[in-house]
């Protein structure tokens, strides 16, 4: 074994120790090179133990953050969107009678309450009302949950007449929606733009999810 090594193997054995070493036991060349050794050691062993401990204080900080925290918060409104998604799918082929706010037959505004009321939010009766409620977004915006509106054959072009609830939002920024349609008769799901009758009356879009009115929900508190 080398000296260069024995050197280091008594520091950190503990059999030879900076204050040991003098030039009555080493020759002074040897000397310099065991209090080098020394000091390149302690500086590692003091860096490396720094590193644990600031790491060790982050963990156990009761301010730390951590990246798993993180990802939790960022699933909320999908994972919230996903419930209401999930509860109104039980209703497809439900029939269409005006006037009807569930659960053996809906109107398109008596179906998104129904849906929403289930979860402890409350949206007012008609769609024209509905579209004063929550906050305004583009369709370049879009999120599950998301109301969309439209005019209708009542109402008149531009009025708001009807409601629908995004169900899904796809890559090229188109999206599925699900309601109660009196064209159909029932509640069905459409996709959306369709390059008709719903593209060309649409009037606009609603988000409750996230807001003040679903602040006190069951999906809020999950």
């Amino acid at each position: 074994m080398t000296l260069h090594n024995i050197v280091i193997t008594a520091i950190f054995c503990g059999i030879l120790s900076p204050l040991t070493i003098s030039s009555k036991s080493l020759p002074k060349q040897h000397l310099t090179i065991a209090r080098e050794e020394t000091s390149v050691s302690s500086e590692n062993a003091s860096s490396s133990f720094v590193t644990m401990s600031t790491e060790l204080a982050r963990r156990q900080s009761p301010f730390a953050v951590m990246p798993e925290i993180l990802t939790e918060d960022a699933d909320e409104p999908e994972t919230q969107a996903s419930s209401l998604i999930n509860y109104a799918s039980r209703f497809i082929g439900t029939r269409y009678i005006l006037g009807a706010t569930g659960p053996k037959a809906f109107d398109c505004s008596g179906f998104v309450g129904y849906v929403y009321r289930n979860f402890g939010i409350s949206l007012n009766r008609t769609s024209r009302q509905q579209f004063l409620q929550g906050q305004k977004v583009s369709l370049g915006s879009l999120q599950p949950g998301d109301l969309l509106f439209f005019s209708s054959r009542s109402s008149g072009r531009g009025n708001v007449g009807h409601v629908a609830m995004v169900t899904e939002v796809n890559g090229d920024g188109s999206c599925t929606f699900i309601h109660a349609s009196s064209g159909k008769g029932r509640v069905t799901y459409q996709k959306f733009p369709d390059n008709g009758y719903y593209e060309r009356n649409f009037v606009g879009a609603r988000r409750i999810l996230g807001t003040s009115l679903a602040a006190n929900s069951s999906l809020a508190q999950n």
